[in-house]
This record gives C-alpha cells, structure tokens and sequence, in this order.
C-alpha cells in the first residue's frame, strides 16, 4: 500500500515537472517566432564603383546613379515605398530630387526601334524573405560639388512599408 502511494507521488510530480517544462518550451518558442517576424531591411553600398556622378547636358546639374543591396533578414516579406538622397556638402544638409525615373538607352544602328529600359527607385520594391535585392537609385544634384578625396557622401534612406527607415552611405564617384 505505501509503494503503491509512492508510485503516484512520483508520477504525479513528473507529469507536473513536464508540464512546466512543456510551458517553458512553448513561451520561448513564441519569444523567438515572434522575434524571427520582426522588420528588418538592411540596405548596403556594394563594393567598388558602382555609384557614379555624370553631368547632364547643360553641366548646371550632375545625375547620380547606382546599384546598392537591399536585405530582408525577417520571416516575412517587406517593401521599400520611399527613398531619400541627401549629403552633407561643407556643413549644408542638401537633398537630392529622388523620384522614380527610367531612363532608355536606344542603339544607334536602330532610331525606330525602342531600347531597354532601366527603372531606378522603384516603389514598391518588395523583398522576399530572407533575401536580398540589387536596388538601381537615381537622383538629380543641383549645381557643383567638391568631391573630397575623390568621392562625394551620399546618404541612401529608405522607407519600408511599416514606416521604418534604413540608411546606408554610398560614395559617388566621377
């Protein structure tokens, strides 16, 4: 009879011990799934000189152009609906005009016939999870700048679907 009683004790705190540790494991499971499914884009300069500065026609402006690399580490996935180009030119805080532009490049050989066409700052630009995507920026700069050390800082911001900003720094070169 006491073995017996003794029998159901244990089996008793066992299943109590499992049960805690069965709460236990469900709790951090939920912390790291909601954890995994939290926003995170993170926009990147490519190495190299893949940010190029080229004068317009009349030279009172330069246009910017480049590739840089966007990654979604989160679980599900994301849009980038704005971007923002900016620099600090000698202390002024200067934006650049940064709207969706495609620009056709048409072969000489053939006027009739279209060309390819290159879109920059596309919005929206989704982004599967777990991925990354090579993202073409475009913007228009007003007037001259000085190149310190051969470069010009651009400040690459953009804006995902929650509202959250992301930044990156690129060096436009000539």
């Amino acid at each position: 009879l006491q073995w017996t009683g003794m029998c159901s004790i244990v089996s008793l705190a066992k299943a109590h011990i499992l049960a805690i540790f069965s709460f236990l494991f469900s709790v951090a499971s939920f912390a790291y799934v909601n954890y995994d499914r939290r926003v995170k884009l993170v926009p990147r300069a490519r190495k190299g000189k893949w940010c190029v500065l080229d004068p317009t026609h009349d030279r009172k402006e330069t246009i910017l152009r480049g590739v840089i690399e966007v990654y979604n580490h989160s679980s599900r996935p994301n849009s980038i609906v704005s971007y923002r180009l900016y620099t600090d030119n000698n202390g002024v805080h200067e934006e650049f005009e940064s709207e969706l532009y495609s620009n056709t490049e048409r072969d000489q050989a053939k006027p009739g016939e279209g060309g390819d066409e290159q879109k920059f700052n596309v919005t929206p630009l989704t982004i599967p999870p777990y991925s990354g995507v090579p993202v073409s920026i475009q913007a228009i700069i007003k007037g001259k700048h000085s190149l310190a050390m051969g470069y010009l800082p651009v400040m690459v911001e953009i804006e995902d679907v929650f509202g959250k900003r992301y930044s990156t720094q690129v060096k436009a070169q000539r």
